[in-house]
C-alpha cells in the first residue's frame, strides 16, 4: 500500500502503535532494491524483548507510562533489528537475484506522528508485517515496516507474477 493509505491509528494489526511511541531499529538498503526497513515495538514490548534475550526475570511494571531503556538495552535492540532486517531484506535480494547493500542500523524512540513524517518524506510504498516472538515463555509483539521505492515495488511485483505464472504453468 502507499504510505498515504496507511492510517497507523486505525490499522487493526498495528496495535504496536497504540501507545503513541515506538522503539524503532531501522536500516536503509539499496543497489537495485531500495528502501528502508523498520523493526518497531512499543517501549514496554522492547523492554520485555531485551529482558528475555539477556535471561533476566520479567518483573511487573508499576507504571507502564515510564519504561526505562538504558544504552545496553538499545544496543541489544539495534542488533536484534540488524539480524531480523538483514534476514528479511536478504531474502528479497535472493528472490530478485539482486545484491543488496545496507546502512548501519539505527535505533530511536519515536512518536507516531514522527513515524508518519519519516515515511511520508518520499513517494514510497510500504509493506507491513505483523510479528510476534516467544522467548523464555514471554510473547513479544511488534511490526516490520518496509518502505520501498516505486521501482522496488515494480521489481517485486514482476517477480511475484513470474512465480505465479510458473506455478500455474
Amino acid at each position: 500500500m502507499t504510505v498515504s493509505e496507511l492510517d497507523f491509528s486505525e490499522y487493526k494489526y498495528l496495535s504496536v502503535f497504540s501507545s503513541g511511541h515506538v522503539v524503532s531499529s531501522s536500516m536503509s538498503f539499496g543497489n537495485g532494491f531500495q528502501g528502508k526497513a523498520f523493526l518497531v515495538f512499543p517501549p514496554e514490548q522492547a523492554k520485555l524483548l531485551v529482558t528475555a534475550c539477556v535471561g533476566e526475570p520479567v518483573l511487573p511494571v508499576e507504571n507502564e507510562n515510564i519504561i526505562c531503556l538504558v544504552d545496553t538495552d538499545l544496543d541489544i535492540l539495534r542488533e536484534i533489528g540488524n539480524l531480523i532486517i538483514n534476514a528479511i531484506i536478504g531474502e528479497f535480494g535472493n528472490l530478485l537475484n539482486i545484491r543488496v547493500e545496507y546502512s548501519l542500523p539505527e535505533i530511536e524512540l519515536i512518536s507516531l506522528s514522527e513515524t508518519q513524517k519519516i515515511l511520508l518524506e518520499n513517494d514510497i510504498y510500504i509493506l507491513v508485517l505483523h510479528t510476534s516472538f516467544t522467548l523464555s515463555k514471554t510473547r513479544i509483539t511488534g511490526a516490520v515496516l518496509i518502505a520501498l521505492s516505486l521501482n522496488s515495488v515494480s521489481l517485486l511485483l514482476e517477480k511475484v507474477n513470474e512465480l505465479s505464472e510458473d506455478l500455474n504453468g
